[in-house]
């Protein structure tokens, strides 16, 4: 006797990827291997989930103006142009769930936003995530750092590991630089991002 047994498929997160146009080439030509991929594994490891990474953009969004030091107006104008690329997409004709909690868009610059910040994620007050992040490649943990702000981890579950010397998870409020990447997320953050996907199904 062959029992069928039906298993629900999780939805996917879908992260879009928008790079900017003063990313170099070179660091171009390994962005996916370099810093989408460890985190792809990561959350593909405990999330149940496929994780989808689409490059996406040109002008006006690979051009986006986004250094300043009012961060929180800088990502909304990047909001706006995030929404505007998703429904663009759509139109289109890929399957892109625009209004999807599933769904995020990041733009990976080169440069910081600006002499503190080399990333940010648009969080609704109190603490609910928003659809967009801003990540540069002066670090490899950065754009896993404001992905992971995007599906729920925070700062203050953060850790540092020792495998053997000493080591940041994505969260590290701030990298020290004599530490390493774990390219992961703590046991915290894991189970905060667990329950943000949890009714997401």
């Amino acid at each position: 006797m062959t029992l069928n047994i039906e298993q629900t498929q999780k939805k996917p997160i879908t992260i879009i990827a928008v790079i900017h146009d003063d990313v170099p080439e070179s660091t171009s030509k390994t962005i996916y291997a370099d810093y989408f991929q460890p985190l792809v594994n990561e959350l593909e490891s405990f999330t149940e989930r496929t994780i989808n990474v689409v490059f996406a953009g040109g002008e006006p969004y690979s051009n986006f103006n986004y250094k300043g030091d009012d961060l929180a107006k800088t990502l909304e104008r990047w909001n706006a142009f995030g929404h505007k690329l998703l429904q663009e997409m759509r139109k289109e004709g890929l399957d892109i769930d625009v209004n999807s909690d599933l769904t995020k868009v990041v733009l990976v610059t080169h440069e910081m936003l600006n002499n503190e910040a080399a990333g940010a994620a648009l969080i609704w007050p109190p603490a609910r995530p928003g659809k967009v992040a801003i990540a540069s490649v002066k670090s490899y943990q950065i754009v896993g750092h404001e992905i992971g702000h995007l599906i729920g981890a925070r700062h203050e579950d953060s850790e540092v590991q020792f495998t053997p010397w000493f080591a940041d998870t994505y969260m590290a409020p701030k990298q020290d630089i004599f530490a390493a990447n774990t390219y992961t997320f703590s046991r915290a953050n894991r189970q905060n991002i667990k329950n943000y996907l949890a009714d997401k199904n």
